[in-house]
């Protein structure tokens, strides 16, 4: 049998290209895979990292909460004010108004036996100023020993530095960093950080101490106040 040759209709064969449907499809494929890899890139890098970490230290962990605890108890029972400003304020000039006779009205709480010296200390270039100050309250001794380290000297701080160290009887029981800005206008040493701390009787002997120093500081105040006011009346006339 013989077979008929079909007429040439002069017609090409249809070519298909690919839909753009299917194009996307790529795309988005393209695109999930990236995603991909890029969280599982990470999820490496975090894992990489924490490999590299150092076992939990405990005891260094309880170091950290130990120091919180000290800076939580001394800056909420003022016992940073009374060791970190009120008392050094106090007791700055000491070392040269325990010369004089009228000292016992410079002090102004109930302290006794009181010796107060300063000397000076080098430590490399830096010359550090150390006033003692032992005295007795309440017929127990105390000793309060300031270190003055001057102004700092990173660049930019204009921050003097120093350093409180109170002692009952011959144990040290606080030892705090403290500083005082030199740029304000009236300055006063303030509490900065523990760096010891014995928790003990002689917190409420330095906390009456700040409170009697407070009110003979107030009761000197309304003094002046009251010195002037007759001053001014007495030269006053409203007749």
């Amino acid at each position: 049998m013989f077979w008929k040759k079909q007429p040439d209709t002069g017609k090409k064969p249809a070519i298909v290209e690919p839909t753009k449907a299917a194009a996307n499809s790529k795309q988005e494929e393209l695109d999930d895979a990236a995603k991909k890899l890029a969280s599982s890139l990470r999820s490496y890098s975090e894992a990489s990292y924490a490999a590299q970490q150092p076992a939990p230290d405990e005891e260094l962990k309880a170091a950290h909460r130990k120091v919180e605890i000290a800076r939580k108890i001394v800056r909420e029972g003022r016992l940073a004010y009374a060791l970190g400003r009120c008392l050094p304020e106090h007791m700055a000039h000491w070392h040269a108004w325990s010369q004089r006779d009228d000292f016992r009205t410079w002090v102004g709480f109930e302290a006794s036996d009181i010796t107060s010296s300063r000397t000076e200390e080098e430590i490399g270039s830096r010359r550090i100023e150390v006033t003692t100050n032992d005295f007795t309250f309440k017929q127990r001794p105390y000793r309060l020993v300031f270190r003055d380290g001057g102004l700092s000297s990173a660049p930019g701080d204009n921050n003097y530095w120093g350093e409180v160290l109170f002692f009952s009887g011959d144990t040290c029981v606080a030892k705090f960093d403290v500083t005082k800005e030199l740029m304000k206008e009236y300055a006063e040493w303030e509490f900065v950080d523990v760096k010891g701390f014995r928790i003990g009787p002689w917190m409420q002997d330095v906390l009456d101490m700040a409170a009697q120093i407070e009110t003979h500081r107030q009761r000197s105040v309304n003094q002046f106040i009251d010195d002037r006011a007759r001053k001014a009346a007495n030269e006053i006339d409203l007749a």
